[in-house]
């Protein structure tokens, strides 16, 4: 195919050595919690399900994919990241490279050694240069000795000597937002004595001494990189000039390509950097590594379009665009962009919700059911309907568009009916919140498929029994959403202010007075989130939950920047409470430990953030009366996005 000329940097290939990328599209490193744990010394392996993750984004066009490992079994982040030098990936490791291949793309191994951060707690033995621990975490660290350092070294050479016999391409290492080598050039962590600290080059030793290690095991055109935090982004730590330091350093000691990072587990916002961040925000610290090294150079930081993306190129700031996110949400980024197709690209809106979530076991992406389930819901797994039926799809929320999109997609004969004049369902309320604006992109991208598909939306018609039968359809699928519910709190009909629900408040924001309480007895957006969205408005706000934090349900990044904004905008946080009851002008709470009660008054608003009931009536109406009946969405049970869209692909690819 010939590259589009609206896109001739992008998906132009690029030379490094001896070898080629056919585009500008890199596939970023990162812990996917895909590899298997079994138990003492059967973990770390590299699984079915890790291959066919990588390989899902060289089939959507990607040039390349970084596939992040562990080299000390000694010292892992998690047992479910993948060991480098391991016989038993053997066999995977060698299929993900052939199988990539096979799509003209290169597999780039990503070698890392834990350090001083980690994913367990407790954690395996932590190493350092000096014997600290991180400030993020409280384990503390062993102080390295220059027998252990070898033997790191060695894990090193080993994977990456290895993983070129079994056919990868290159070989990156990390000095970026965790691991050990970071360490070693940090003037804060780094406070050794002997010839491995003290002075800059001093600290460059340790990492310059293993980059040499690897070039005489591997050659000298096999590309090595470095995967570098350009800026920590810590009150303690290196920021931008030092970062240019240390990247001179590296090229003067044979690195072939910088890929650009930010950020540590201190600052753990900035290395996975949500929507609060915007789009391409790290492009300067790119740009400024053009302007100080002379070797390629990948962007990375929210880059989720191809436009933006050929717009850092073109303007000389980078040679290579790292997408991570971007290539979960929508694999075939790459394939749309070279067919002109660009808008069926799904973007990733920077919620972290399901790619880092907040249990982080695996990587999921609320938008995207394939990732993780490659196997079963990836790219060319949807199968055309062996018999095509009338489909009456009832609501255009998320969870009744996706089974829309994925039910016309197999051939069936779609209609969705809703009730308002615009789809979206509660993502519309949810999208008004500050930073959150981006959850436009759900409902945007589903839009699209049904006017591509030719599926009617019958918009201001509330459906009922009666329209049901006259349409006579073959599958119902019922996603009428839910209702916010109120708790019949003790003195609530005599309150003497305005109590209401949040959707409430944010379909009626005239109704929000000047000093509000918000109750967070949810632990997700509704509470944070309207609480912020009140801030906006200049009212004064007093936030109470009964969790130990506002927003205990949200992702560790988006949670600390939400409640960042709530204390320096002046909100009072009462954590480990309830509302006990409503007397007069007076809201009781009680503190759910101890029982304790405390008065607020000189409220004008209290928004409740709870729970919700399913609106099902029309789904009771017609169950075990017509063949087949179905639900979707909060019509089953209220949950999140994430949840709604992947049972709604499910039950999609059933009718």
């Amino acid at each position: 195919m010939e590259t589009r000329n609206d896109f001739k940097h992008l998906l132009s290939p690029f030379t490094m050595g001896k070898v080629t990328f056919k585009n500008r599209f890199v596939f970023l490193p990162h812990h996917t919690g895909y590899a298997l744990d079994e138990g003492y010394l059967e973990n770390g392996l590299f699984s079915d399900r890790n291959v066919r993750h990588y390989v899902e984004r060289a089939k959507g066009g990607a040039a390349a994919v970084t596939v992040s490992q562990n080299v000390d079994p000694n010292s892992q982040m998690s047992f479910k990241y993948v060991l480098g030098f391991e016989p038993r990936n053997k066999d995977n490791f060698k299929r993900l490279a052939d199988e990539v291949h096979e799509y003209g793309c290169k597999a780039i191994t990503q070698l890392n050694q834990g350090g001083h951060t980690t994913l367990m707690n407790p954690p395996q033995l932590l190493v350092a240069p000096t014997q600290m621990n991180e400030p993020y975490c409280h384990f503390n660290t062993k102080e390295l000795e220059k027998e252990d350092m070898e033997l790191i070294k060695e894990y090193y050479v080993n994977s990456a000597a290895w993983q070129k016999e079994l056919g990868w391409d290159a070989v990156e290492l990390k000095i970026a937002h965790d691991g050990l080598l970071r360490t070693f050039v940090s003037p804060f962590f780094n406070r050794r004595e002997d010839e491995y600290g003290g002075s800059f080059e001093n600290r460059m030793r340790y990492p310059l001494e293993v980059i040499a290690a690897i070039r005489e095991a591997v050659g000298p055109d096999y590309p090595i990189g470095i995967r570098l935090c350009v800026d920590e982004f810590t009150w303690y730590g290196y920021s931008l000039e030092y970062g240019m330091k240390i990247a001179k350093a590296l090229e003067k000691g044979g690195v072939d390509y910088l890929s650009t990072d930010a950020g540590t587990f201190s600052s753990w916002y900035m290395q996975i950097p949500p929507s609060p961040l915007p789009l391409g925000w790290a492009i300067y610290e790119s740009a400024e590594l053009k302007k100080n090294v002379d070797i390629p150079i990948t962007a990375f930081g929210r880059i989720n379009d191809p436009v933006q993306a050929e717009t850092i190129l073109a303007e000389g700031n980078a040679d290579l665009i790292g997408m991570c996110r971007q290539l979960l949400c929508d694999p075939q980024t790459p394939n749309k962009t070279m067919e002109g197709r660009l808008d069926d690209i799904r973007h990733c809106i920077g919620c972290n919700e399901g790619c880092v979530g907040v249990d982080g076991i695996y990587v999921e992406c609320i938008q995207n059911p394939g990732v993780s389930r490659e196997k079963r819901l990836g790219i060319g797994t949807l199968e055309e309907a062996k018999e095509k039926k009338r489909v009456m799809v009832v609501g255009a929320g998320v969870a009744g568009l996706k089974v829309a999109e994925i039910a016309a997609k197999r051939g069936h004969n779609v209609q969705v009916y809703e009730k308002d004049s615009v789809v979206g369902g509660q993502v519309r309320l949810a999208e008004k919140l500050p930073y959150r604006n981006e959850l436009e992109e759900v409902y945007r991208y589903m839009k699209i498929q049904l006017q591509e598909l030719g599926v009617p939306v019958h918009y201001n018609t509330e459906v009922d029994e009666a329209l049901v039968m006259q349409e006579d359809p073959e599958v119902l699928v019922v996603a009428t959403g839910s209702s916010p519910l109120i708790p019949d709190f003790k003195g609530l009909k005599t309150a003497e202010m305005a109590v209401m629900d949040v959707r409430t408040a944010l379909k009626n924001v005239e109704k929000i007075g000047n000093n509000v309480l918000v109750y967070d007895d949810i632990g997700f957006w509704q509470g944070g989130g309207v609480a912020d969205y009140c801030q906006a408005l200049n009212a004064q706000v007093t936030v109470v939950t009964p969790s130990a934090s506002v927003g205990v349900d949200i992702e560790s990044g988006q949670a600390y920047l939400l409640n960042k904004r709530l204390y320096e905008n002046g909100a009072r946080i009462i954590t480990n409470h309830a509302i006990a009851r409503f007397d007069g002008g007076d809201v009781v709470l009680e503190n759910v430990y101890n029982h304790e009660e405390m008065r607020l008054g000189g409220l004008d608003t209290v928004l409740i953030a709870g729970q919700s009931r399913s609106v099902n009536g029309l789904y009771k109406a017609f169950k075990g009366k017509r063949p087949e009946v179905y639900s979707a969405g909060d019509c089953v049970a209220p949950r999140a996005i994430e949840q709604a869209i992947l049972e709604a692909e499910v039950l999609a690819r059933r009718i």
